[in-house]
């Protein structure tokens, strides 16, 4: 099954989707503390870039997923900027923004290396998506943590302390679970490609 719009390099369509999909991973966390969503936008975004043969394009649609992700989840600094610290809107405003750009880097590079490396070793859609993209979105989250003081907040694993996930977390810790997550995500945007067996062992 082909999907031109979503593959061309051109269409602006994938790149709204990850943006949008992004905004909306913040429901997963508290207190909505809708889990699933945060595996289903994963999900659309491993799609998306599964659709690509561009590892540009690869870096772009991760880092929209990412600024939507972390603009809508961490919208709450700019109350406290503005509101409490009177910082003046604009300069509160632009403050989330850029800090929104900088987080949104580490998915961009998560899922650019993935494209790179499918192409690098002429990686099987299953072998990039259930192994390297869990490992770099893994990865990217550690990182995530420490750099530059770290900013933890958001990493994947917390959604789901209320899910079957979260039952894992003496044994992986939070980003342990934000790696599994992202093995299941993997998973889920597999599907449309019918590969079942690799699919199902990877859930089970």
């Amino acid at each position: 099954m082909k999907y031109p719009s979503l593959a061309s390099p051109t269409s602006l369509v994938p790149l709204l989707v990850a943006l949008i999909a992004g905004a909306l991973t913040p429901l997963a966390f508290a207190p909505f503390g809708a889990w699933p969503v945060q595996i289903v936008t994963l999900a659309i975004l491993l799609w998306l870039v599964s659709r690509q043969a561009s590892v540009r394009r690869s870096v772009l649609l991760g880092w929209l997923y990412g600024i939507g992700w972390y603009t809508a989840g961490v919208h709450w600094l700019y109350i406290s900027m503005h509101h409490f610290g009177g910082m003046p809107a604009p300069m509160a405003a632009l403050a989330v923004v850029l800090l929104s750009i900088w987080l949104g880097l580490f998915a961009a590079l998560a899922m650019g290396g993935t494209t790179w490396l499918r192409l690098r070793w002429r990686l099987s859609h299953a072998q990039a998506f259930l192994l390297v993209a869990p490992a770099l979105w893994g990865l990217g989250e550690w990182v995530r943590g420490w750099a530059l003081t770290g900013f933890p907040w958001l990493a994947g694993g917390y959604a789901h302390t209320e899910g079957p996930l979260g039952g894992f977390a003496p044994l992986v810790g939070v980003y342990g679970i934000g790696l599994l997550a992202a093995l299941v995500a993997a998973s889920v945007a597999l599907l449309p490609q019918r590969r079942w067996p690799l699919v199902l062992g990877a859930v089970v």
